[in-house]
């Protein structure tokens, strides 16, 4: 381009205002800028663009053709350039986030609610995946920041970690006999196991853990959501591993009963990730400092 765009919206402006004096008002700039910046437009193209006349300017054909490109070009400059300012300042744009059921449900609500309630314009999406499925869709651009069961270990992923959560089992009164006992996971794997499908990052800690115990687990059960776990404990179908800190008004309601595990699973937590070196988006950036307190004193 032989001239910059700021030529062009001044060119624009003249031929709008059909003054060098009214353009320069519009302008905020003296009538010698305006004319001045006519005069490189031109010698830049190479032709006149206007002709100068006691009554003001016309275009000439050069410059009319010129005026049908550029204000649509200028214009939409304009449009993107407000557009990236109301993005920037959380009055649009959108905030695409991933996240499993689980969490979805017994975390991010409440930060959902909160940020949409400061920040109605940006519009949000939620994909609801495994922790393995949601940092691919994060890799490809599906989602622009997510929520995960850690650890995740991956270099190209910068990882916050945002809650420590316990894994525990659970039972109903059918399985009352191991109360107040402690009893090994060696012991526990032989009783109906209702446990997450395989795919989930929180059941392979489990499996890992048990692997250290030198333990296989064959679940009875397998489970593709965190509450179907409590409902098949409480129901008396089998002792299921939940995270203790989605299960509690379970737990103190009576309805379920926590086994004494020993050893017991060490804590994990919960992560936010992003992609490492990538800028957030504003939207992002502010949701991650909810979710972390960071904006809190």
């Amino acid at each position: 381009m032989p001239a910059d765009l700021e030529l062009y919206r001044v060119f624009c402006t003249v031929a709008r205002c059909g003054s060098l004096s009214h353009a320069a008002r519009e302008l905020y700039i003296s009538q010698p800028a305006v004319s001045q910046a006519m005069r490189r437009l031109e010698d830049s193209l190479g032709c006149s663009l206007f002709t100068r006349t006691s009554r003001g300017i016309t275009f000439t054909g050069e410059g009319r053709m010129l005026y049908s490109y550029a204000d649509k070009a200028v214009s939409l400059v304009t449009a993107a350039e407000d557009k990236l300012n109301r993005m920037r300042t959380l009055q649009s744009g959108g905030l695409m986030i991933g996240a499993s059921d689980t969490l979805c449900q017994y975390f991010l609500l409440p930060y959902l609610e909160r940020f949409h309630s400061e920040y109605p314009e940006v519009q949000l999406q939620v994909t609801n995946r495994t922790t393995p499925e949601t940092v691919e869709l994060l890799k490809i651009g599906k989602v622009d920041i997510a929520l995960v069961n850690l650890p995740v270990d991956d270099e190209a992923l910068s990882v916050r970690e945002c809650l420590q959560v316990h894994d525990v089992f659970v039972a109903a009164d059918r399985f009352e006999h191991f109360k107040g006992q402690k009893i090994s996971l060696d012991l526990l794997a032989r009783e109906p196991l209702v446990l997450l499908e395989q795919a989930s990052n929180s059941r392979k800690y489990l499996d890992m853990f048990a692997a250290q115990q030198g333990v296989t687990l064959h679940p009875e059960i397998e489970l593709g959501a965190h509450s179907l776990l409590v409902e098949f404990a409480r129901i008396g179908l089998g002792v299921a591993c939940v995270t203790s800190e989605f299960a509690k008004d379970h737990l103190a309601s009576g309805e379920l009963f926590e086994l004494e595990l020993d050893p017991p699973m060490p804590p994990r937590a919960i992560g936010l990730i992003s992609l490492d070196g990538v800028p957030l988006s504003a939207a992002a950036f502010r949701f991650i400092q909810i979710v972390m307190g960071e904006d809190e004193e």
